[in-house]
């Protein structure tokens, strides 16, 4: 099997009415779930024109441990995971819309 694009689910994204007092225009964030299963696994999210930052957690058995994950330096808004395990994965990604 080669490495394919995979699916996620949005389970949060920025709250409208927070009030923040230093924005940025354009600015985004958004959480997600998903899994890979094989090294070099991707995903764009479409809700991004530039990822600026991640932080990606795999979750077994109720524990969270660091999960390879780096931004495609070509296309901006593509996420490659590098360790390719079983586990659910909670990704936390900050950008440009």
């Amino acid at each position: 099997m080669t490495a394919s694009i995979i699916v996620h689910s949005n389970i949060g994204g920025p709250y409208a009415a927070a009030g923040a007092s230093a924005g940025a225009p354009g600015a985004a964030w958004g959480i997600y779930t998903m899994t890979s299963t094989e090294n070099s696994d991707w995903i764009i999210l479409s809700e991004f024109s530039e990822i600026l930052f991640v932080v990606c957690k795999s979750v077994a058995a109720g524990a969270y441990a660091d999960e390879a994950v780096t931004i495609d330096a070509t296309t901006k808004n593509k996420l490659v995971f590098t360790a390719g395990g079983t586990d659910v994965i909670k990704v936390m990604v900050f950008g440009k819309r």
